[in-house]
């Protein structure tokens, strides 16, 4: 904006854009690893047993529970894919969460939660220019989040039923309660 680029009205978009988007997702990937670590208790005494895999545990859920599921683009040229020729203008849908989970990329167990798997590829932050301009800060923040849970927690188990929040787009949970024995270490 100071440089003249965008106006104020663009800036104060791009800005909003940038917490609000950043703040749903992050806050539903962090929500979805505790619920992920408390099904899976064998990954929740790995993650305990070894804290340099809290980032891989939080890239592991946000390509298992990508918190943006799907968006659209506009293509700006004609192409083939599957087939199928696509104008230019025309609307495709991307799927993020089931590209996450396709068998031929992620192997037989591609639902599953394993916080050893290589997430290389993933693309529950986007991808090329579209990528998440804050998927450094999440990454950042759930890494945190978990190693800190994993060294003052011995255990995490559901206290209840977990209730998603129903939303097209952002994929996250509404409640999840839980209950947590604290570690005596």
């Amino acid at each position: 904006m100071d440089r003249g680029e965008i106006d104020e009205r663009e800036a104060i978009s791009l800005m909003s854009a940038c917490l609000v988007a950043g703040m749903d997702t992050t806050v539903n990937a962090i929500s979805s690893a505790i619920w992920l670590l408390a099904l899976n208790p064998d990954q929740w005494a790995a993650l305990r047993a070894d804290l340099s895999l809290a980032q891989n545990a939080f890239e592991e859920t946000v390509r298992l529970e990508s918190p943006v599921q799907n968006f659209f683009r506009g293509l700006t040229r004609e192409v083939e894919f599957g087939g199928i020729r696509l104008r230019r203008g025309d609307r495709v849908m991307m799927l993020l969460g089931s590209a996450n989970r396709d068998p031929r990329r992620w192997g037989e167990d591609a639902d599953g939660f394993d916080i050893t798997r290589d997430t290389t590829g993933h693309v529950g932050f986007g991808g090329g220019t579209h990528r998440c301009a804050g998927m450094f800060l999440a990454r950042l923040e759930g890494a945190a989040i978990l190693s800190s849970l994993a060294r003052r927690v011995a255990s995490i188990e559901l206290a209840g039923e977990p209730v998603r929040r129903l939303n097209h787009t952002i994929r996250g949970l509404e409640s999840l309660p839980i209950a947590v024995e604290p570690s005596r270490v």
